[in-house]
């Protein structure tokens, strides 16, 4: 690779007829090839990614409930950044790079915790209030033209939907509500706010992000690698109910539904589960699961009696951090004898079974052998995706200047209301 190449200049070298990274995959599925090698474990081509999706989108990272405390934190890594989450003395929510604005030390080296005081950097003890400001600095009083309000934690935009904190490094870009309103607008009778956190899986994949995604994006996998899954909602059973790329303007996220086989429940080892619906389940949402692939990292999967969320923190080209929630009715999680263990070992076999493919996937992508396949009639969505993410490589890659009204601790009004 030339030093000077960039990712998509890379994606033209792999010997196909057409360059993927400038936006050229097939218009219709029959005639398309699928993304080529270089797109999954080239390095300039990652780097692009985190900076054109990862660096310039809303990321759900997590619940507000997580942290109901002043003091309360839990950190998040994407790519080279890591960001912190904390919840301040005056009870909001902000979100900070992780980042002593001294000598560049990470502050918090734990993935959450509880009740801190304050922010202390290890190194040489750089303070900051839980609200980002400056409040000590040892040896610094003589410095010329040094303020310790100019020196607080570089934040990130943060605002919530659902529970859920949601947070943009992109300090220019679109408001939650302009990027993700399309999605939300899909539930507007479920109260995910009173759902709660039932269990968490935490695994570290040996494959890139998008090839996680694209298995997400279809069931075609379904038969020959899951059939447990393929039991309870055959993979033909379902309808995909949104495109990335079909609509009249383009949404962040596409999607669809399977349907339930013979009189089964939910997505759980027997297929029935013995919990209530949630709220605002109707009968047609009861006999099915929705999925979402929300870009560029989440799995959004709706069941009749819980959410399931998958969290993809890439690391590398080849790595990738996958956080699986399973969140259920908080009054459900009251009741005597409730255990999540019927959906979370399931999904846990399920998950292991995708990330076993998956990195088999990863390994054959290096092949000299393989130069981009051909898409099947079950691949539609994947189609879809790799068309996204073809034209979103595209565009002109244009740094856009920081915002001086959101420097420092500006948070959005909506943030305000209702991180609380």
């Amino acid at each position: 690779m030339n030093r000077g190449s960039t990712g998509a200049e890379n994606m033209e070298k792999v010997g196909v007829p057409k360059a993927p990274a400038r936006g050229e995959v097939g218009e219709h599925l029959s005639a398309s090839t699928l993304l080529t090698g270089a797109s999954f474990w080239d390095d300039a081509i990652f780097l692009e990614e985190l900076e054109r999706f990862f660096f310039r989108s809303w990321l759900n990272v997590g619940r507000s409930d997580q942290i109901p405390d002043p003091g309360d934190f839990f950190a998040r890594e994407v790519g080279n950044e890591s960001l912190l989450f904390i919840r301040g003395k005056d009870h909001e929510v902000r979100g900070f790079y992780n980042v002593c604005r001294h000598r560049g030390t990470r502050i918090v080296g734990e993935t959450e915790g509880s009740k801190l005081g304050s922010l202390v950097c290890p190194y040489h003890a750089w303070t900051y209030s839980t609200e980002g400001r400056l409040v000590g600095a040892p040896h610094t009083e003589r410095l010329v033209d040094f303020s310790k309000e100019e020196y607080g934690l570089r934040a990130v935009r943060v605002d919530t939907w659902g529970g859920f904190v949601w947070a943009s490094l992109d300090d220019a870009g679109p408001t939650l509500g302009e990027e993700m309103g399309e999605f939300f607008a899909r539930f507007p009778r479920f109260d995910f706010e009173g759902l709660r956190l039932g269990a968490r899986r935490t695994y570290e994949v040996e494959a890139n992000w998008k090839i996680l995604g694209e298995n997400y994006s279809e069931c075609y996998h379904c038969a020959p690698i899951h059939p447990e899954l393929n039991r309870i909602t055959h993979y033909t059973s379902g309808a995909y109910t949104a495109y990335f790329m079909r609509e009249p303007r383009a949404p962040n996220f596409n999607g669809g539904f399977m349907e339930f086989s013979k009189d089964y429940t939910s997505m759980v080892w027997s297929g029935y589960t013995k919990r209530p619906p949630l709220k605002g389940m109707t009968e047609e949402d009861r006999r099915r699961v929705d999925y979402y692939f929300v870009f560029p990292h989440l799995f959004f999967s709706l069941h009749p009696d819980y959410l399931m969320v998958h969290r993809l923190w890439p690391r590398s080209p080849h790595h990738t951090t996958i956080e699986c929630d399973w969140y259920f009715d908080a009054g459900v999680m009251e009741t005597q004898g409730f255990d999540p263990s019927d959906a979370v070992d399931l999904w846990d076999l399920i998950n292991r079974q995708d990330w076993s493919v998956c990195q088999r996937t990863q390994l054959g992508t290096r092949s000299r052998a393989w130069r981009g396949g051909r898409f099947s009639g079950q691949e539609s969505q994947v189609h879809d995706f790799e068309r996204f993410i073809a034209a979103r490589m595209r565009e002109p890659l244009v740094k856009k200047p920081r915002s001086p009204r959101r420097r420092g601790l500006s948070r959005s009004r909506a943030a305000r209301r209702r991180t609380r």
